[in-house]
């Protein structure tokens, strides 16, 4: 991977964190059940479409559980790439009265059972309806994360996962988490998500709990149920929500990660397959085609040398969604496979999606100089005329100012590496190469992997071009200093 290439790693990650925001919706519905009206406000993730099936959470909002942290987690988890599916996030207006769980008998009291099935029958259908919902999870601390043993235990199937963050039992309380067969029966045969924590600074009668509830699972068959149980250091009753999120996300959506129990097979159309397959079976959603998917697909086909592999995983995971910069990654990956002539059409891809869409944004001129820098350097090299033209394109978009303080300083470089390397604008490739070295000190050397520039080299060779021996051999001198076992740089000395 170049070094250019590294650097827009961390350019498309700060651009998943900007773009659609979430939206907040107050919803509301009048149970017939209940003789009375039920309000909800539905969050909706960072570039939701309603066309596409999305996966849901639903919470009450009751003890440290609100409606705004667990969207705000949800939402950041999705635009910050993690393997997980952008997930819409229902918290329903519900105190102890209407929730109906009593502790010491763990059944419900007769609204509460009306309420079990003003959700089951009338907001569940709702939301779907709506939102174009399908994999269900329900979240719940305290009392709340109780009231989901309840429903794991006599409703089962309302949902397809179980976050209980600290559930309650009270000591007087008998043991009531005992699985009927029926329900066993459901878990064995359906995909089914459970996670359970407890802080480790919580009380003891919390801790056994859990334990218990880990214990009696056991029964389950483990290849359909998935079950984990966490005591999370420095965590106690109020702040285990936070602090047990990261976590319960992780578990919910385990399977969703192309890297769970990868590399069954080397045939990467088969792996590709298999996890099209495992999402839908467990989430009933496809595969993201966003860079954590895509890219456990293709590293797979580029380590094979498939380049068959590698254009159907690019084939399927092209959208219209897709940034520029996304797009142009695809052209790189298909370059490292020698496929030029789909590398080429990817990047000119890239660049009408920039041009068109992205150049009002703050990683558009930028991600648009890296596509006309890599097909420069890499695609145009039968036609030096026109590749650098496309890196004088690059050049003035580079010196465009960034509202992040970063100094696109590094086409300099480039430009003067391509006129070294071709034998082009020697003249101006070597201003190009002085000006890369004054801009290089007032800039952090990590952030343009200064270290590993081959300046003085190229400095030199331009000058030898020129026909100006001495100031070669003054440069050259300086990069033999630095790296000694300089092949190319004893060559050019070799012929001073």
């Amino acid at each position: 991977m170049s070094t250019r290439t590294v650097l827009l790693v961390f350019f498309f990650i700060a651009c998943a964190l900007t773009g659609y925001t979430q939206q907040k919706i107050n919803e509301k519905i009048y149970s017939a059940y209940l003789s009375d009206t039920i309000y909800y406000t539905v969050y909706t993730p960072a570039g939701w479409d309603g066309e596409q099936k999305s996966a849901v959470m639903y919470s009450f909002n009751y003890g440290m559980v609100t409606g705004e942290l667990i969207a705000a987690q949800a939402d950041y988890f999705s635009r910050a790439n993690y393997t997980y599916p952008a997930t819409i996030v229902v918290n329903i207006q519900a105190e102890m009265d209407r929730i109906g769980f009593t502790y010491r008998t763990a059944q419900l009291t007769a609204t509460g059972k009306q309420f079990v099935n003003c959700l089951k029958n009338e907001i569940l259908p709702a939301v779907e309806k709506k939102y174009n919902t399908g994999f269900r999870s329900y979240v719940g601390h305290s009392y709340a994360a109780s009231y989901a043993n309840y429903l794991f235990l006599h409703e089962w199937g309302i949902f397809n996962g179980y976050i209980l963050l600290a559930p309650e039992k009270v000591d007087e309380a008998p043991s009531f988490f005992s699985i009927p067969d029926k329900a066993k029966d459901f878990y064995n045969h359906n995909t089914t998500f459970y996670y359970v924590a407890v802080g480790a600074g919580d009380m003891t009668r919390r801790q056994d709990y859990a334990r218990e509830i880990a214990l009696k699972v056991k029964a389950l068959d483990s290849s359909r149920f998935f079950f984990q149980r966490d005591s999370i250091p420095m965590a106690d009753h109020s702040n285990i929500v936070m602090l047990g999120l990261p976590f319960a996300f992780e578990h919910l959506y385990q399977l969703y990660n192309p890297n769970t129990d990868a590399g069954h097979t080397q045939d990467v159309t088969e792996e590709l397959q298999s996890f099209c397959q495992r999402t839908i079976a467990a989430y009933q959603i496809p595969p993201g085609k966003t860079f954590p998917y895509y890219n456990h697909f293709i590293q797979l086909a580029i380590s094979n040398n498939d380049t068959t592999g590698l254009l159907k995983v690019t084939n399927f995971f092209l959208n219209d969604k897709m940034k520029g910069w996304n797009i142009m990654q695809l052209g790189m990956y298909c370059y490292r496979l020698g496929l030029k002539d789909q590398s080429k059409n990817y990047i000119m891809q890239a660049i009408t999606k920039i041009r068109e869409q992205e150049m009002d944004t703050e990683l558009g001129p930028p991600n648009l100089a890296a596509c006309y820098s890599f097909l420069a350097n890499n695609l145009l090299q039968g036609d030096k005329k026109e590749a650098w033209e496309y890196l004088k394109k690059s050049r003035e978009l580079s010196v465009l100012r960034t509202t992040n303080g970063h100094k696109n300083i590094d086409i300099y470089y480039d430009m003067g590496v391509f006129a070294a390397d071709n034998d082009y604008n020697v003249k101006e490739g070597l201003s190009c190469l002085k000006q890369f070295v004054t801009l290089a000190k007032d800039v952090s050397e990590d952030g343009h992997w200064l270290a590993y520039r081959k300046t003085d080299y190229y400095i030199g060779k331009c000058y030898l071009l020129l026909n100006d021996k001495v100031n070669a051999r003054i440069y050259l001198e300086k990069a033999l200093k630095i790296n000694p076992g300089h092949v190319a740089a004893k060559a050019l000395m070799q012929e001073l």
